[in-house]
C-alpha cells in the first residue's frame, strides 16, 4: 500500500478544472455559475490509501533498466597477453623480471619497450593456450619492435638508455617462445650479446640502481644460460660483467648467484670436453673436483633455501618413494633442481671417461671406486628430482578419476589431442610449477643409472600431466622417453621453452 499525502475534497469539475471549490451542501458555487452538476464531495479518509505496488514496481524496474552494468567486458587478446605475463613474470612467484615495474607501464612511450612487452607477451599466452589471432599479432608487434629498437640503436643517447637493454631482453625472451632449437646460435644469443656490448658502453654509473642491478643479473643468468644450453664458450664479457654485478650484488651468498658461478665453470670444462683437449684421466678428475664443490655448496644452503623432507606411510601415485620434499618457494624448488641436473650432467660425464677407459683396457681401481661413486650419485640426483613432485602436482577429483578409468589412460598409440580436464581449458598461469618439473623429470629418467620402475613411473606422470592438466608437451616428452631415443638434453630444454618456462 502507497500512502498517497493529503487530497482534496473538491467535486470533481472543480479538480479538473483547478478551482477552488466552497464545499457548499447543495452544491458548489463554481459548478452553479458554470450551469454544471456538481458531482459531490470525496470521502478523503476513504481515499488516504490505496494499492500502487505494481506502478511503483515498475517505476523501480525502469529505472535499474537504465543504470544497468554489463556482467563482463571482453578484453583483447593484447590486454589478457600483458596480464598473465604481468602476472607471471613480474609479480609471481618467481618474479624473473620483477624490475619491470620501475621501466615500464601501459602508457609507456617507448615504442620499441612497449612493442616488444606486447611481443612477448602474446607469444607467451599463444604458447601456454593457443590462439591463432595472438600469434600473429605477437610477430607483427616483434617486427615492429625489431625496428624501433634498431632506430634506437642508431642513437648513442637512446641505445644506452635502459628501456633500449630491457627491450632487447624481452626480445631475447621472444626468441626462447618461438624458437626451438638452441643449435641455432644466432637466435638463441645474438640479442643478449648485443645487450652485453650496450651494458659496456654505459659505465660503472649504472650499477648504483639496484633495479638496474636486478635487469644486468637477469641478463647476465639468460646469457649463461644460451650459452650452457647452445654448448658455446661462455663469453669473457659475461665473466667481467658478472665480477662488476658481484662487488654490487646486496647478498653475494645467494645460493642462485653461487650456482651459475659454478655453472661458469661447468661450461668452460664441457667445452674442453667437447674439442677433446684434456685427457680422460684428467676429465675425469677435473669432473670429481667440480662435483665436490656442487656438493659443498648444497650443504652450505642457507636455512631459508632448505627443503623439508616428509615421510608418508602410504604412497600417492605421484611419490616414487615413501618420502617427498617441501620447498618454502617455487624458487627455491628450482635452484635445486638446477644443482641436481648439473650433478647428474657431471657423474654422467664421469661414466662415461670411466667405461671408455675401460674399453682400453685403462681402468684401476681407483677409477672403478670413482665410476661406482658417480653412479650413486645419479641415482641420489633422480630419486630427489622425483621426490620434488609431489608438492606441485595435483592429485584429481573423483569425477576425473571416474572419468579416466572409463576411457583409459592415453598411451603412445593413442592421440595427444585427446586430454581430459575436468574443469574445461586449462589455466595457462595455474600449472607452471608443474610444467618447470618436465625437463628435470625427463633428464632424470633418461640418466644411465635408472632403474626401469623409476623410467615408468615417469613416463606415467607425464602423461597425468598431459591427462590432467592438458600440458601438451608432457605428452611429447613422455613419447620421446618410450621411444628409447636419447636426444640432447638441452634440445628438449629448447622444445620446452627453454627459461621462458622453465628456469
Amino acid at each position: 500500500m502507497v500512502y498517497c499525502g493529503k487530497l482534496s475534497k473538491a467535486c470533481l469539475p472543480c479538480r479538473k478544472r483547478k478551482l477552488r471549490c466552497d464545499l457548499r451542501t447543495d452544491g458548489c458555487t463554481q459548478c452553479a455559475r458554470a450551469q454544471l452538476t456538481c458531482s459531490g464531495y470525496r470521502d478523503t479518509h476513504a481515499l488516504r490509501l490505496r494499492d500502487e505496488s505494481t506502478a511503483v514496481q515498475k517505476r523501480v524496474h525502469a529505472k535499474k533498466a537504465t543504470k544497468e552494468v554489463p556482467r563482463s567486458v571482453s578484453l583483447s587478446a593484447c590486454c589478457q597477453a600483458r596480464d598473465i605475463f604481468y602476472h607471471n613474470y613480474v609479480v609471481g612467484s618467481t618474479k624473473p623480471f620483477n624490475f619491470l615495474q620501475t621501466f615500464y607501464s601501459p602508457t609507456c612511450k617507448d615504442e620499441h619497450l612497449s612493442r616488444s612487452v606486447d611481443a612477448v607477451a602474446l607469444a607467451y599466452l599463444n604458447y601456454q593456450r593457443p590462439l591463432p589471432s595472438a600469434e600473429d599479432e605477437a610477430r607483427q608487434h616483434y617486427v615492429t619492435a625489431i625496428a624501433r629498437t634498431s632506430a634506437a640503436l642508431q642513437s648513442p643517447d637512446e641505445a644506452k638508455q635502459d628501456s633500449t637493454i630491457l627491450a632487447i631482453l624481452l626480445l631475447d625472451l621472444y626468441e626462447k617462445i618461438t624458437n626451438k632449437d638452441p643449435s641455432f646460435y644466432g637466435a638463441w644469443a645474438a640479442h643478449l650479446s648485443g645487450a652485453l656490448t650496450l651494458v659496456k658502453l654505459r659505465g660503472d654509473q649504472q650499477f648504483n640502481e639496484p633495479s638496474i642491478v636486478r635487469m644486468l643479473m637477469r641478463l647476465s643468468t639468460n646469457l649463461l644460460i644460451s650459452c650452457v644450453a647452445s654448448g658455446r664458450p661462455v663469453l669473457a664479457d659475461l665473466v667481467a660483467l658478472r665480477n662488476t654485478l658481484a662487488a654490487h650484488f646486496p647478498a653475494p651468498a645467494d645460493p642462485k648467484w653461487r650456482e651459475s658461478d659454478l655453472m661458469i665453470e661447468f661450461a668452460s670444462l664441457r667445452q674442453d670436453l667437447e674439442k677433446g683437449v684434456i685427457s680422460d684421466v684428467d676429465a675425469i678428475l677435473a669432473l670429481t673436483e667440480l662435483d665436490a664443490k656442487f656438493t659443498k655448496l648444497g650443504k652450505e644452503i642457507p636455512p631459508a633455501w632448505q627443503y623439508k623432507t616428509v615421510h608418508v606411510e602410504v604412497k600417492s601415485s605421484h611419490h616414487y618413494e615413501s618420502f617427498h620434499h617441501v620447498h618454502p618457494a617455487e624458487h627455491v624448488a628450482q635452484m635445486w633442481n638446477t644443482l641436481r641436473l648439473t650433478r647428474l650432467s657431471i657423474n654422467e660425464f664421469i661414466c662415461s671417461r670411466c667405461l671408455r677407459l675401460q674399453r682400453q683396457q685403462k681402468s684401476s681401481q681407483a677409477l672403478h671406486a670413482i665410476q661406482q661413486c658417480a653412479t650413486r650419485a645419479i641415482k641420489e640426483m633422480a630419486s630427489d628430482v622425483c621426490a620434488s613432485l609431489p608438492q606441485y602436482i595435483e592429485d584429481p577429483p573423483s569425477s576425473f578419476v571416474q572419468a579416466f578409468t572409463k576411457t583409459g589412460p592415453s598411451h603412445a598409440e593413442s592421440k595427444a589431442e585427446t586430454h581430459i580436464s575436468p574443469a574445461g581449458p586449462p589455466d595457462p598461469t595455474h600449472h607452471l610449477p608443474c610444467y618447470r618439473l618436465i625437463f628435470p623429470l625427463f633428464v632424470a629418467a633418461q640418466s644411465s643409472a635408472v632403474s626401469p620402475s623409476m623410467w615408468k613411473w615417469v613416463i606415467k606422470q607425464l602423461r597425468f600431466m598431459a591427462d590432467y592438466h592438458a600440458i601438451e608437451n608432457a605428452m611429447s616428452v613422455a613419447k620421446i622417453l618410450e621411444s628409447g631415443e636419447k636426444p640432447d638434453i638441452w634440445k628438449v630444454y629448447a622444445m620446452l621453452g627453454s627459461y621462458a618456462f622453465v628456469c
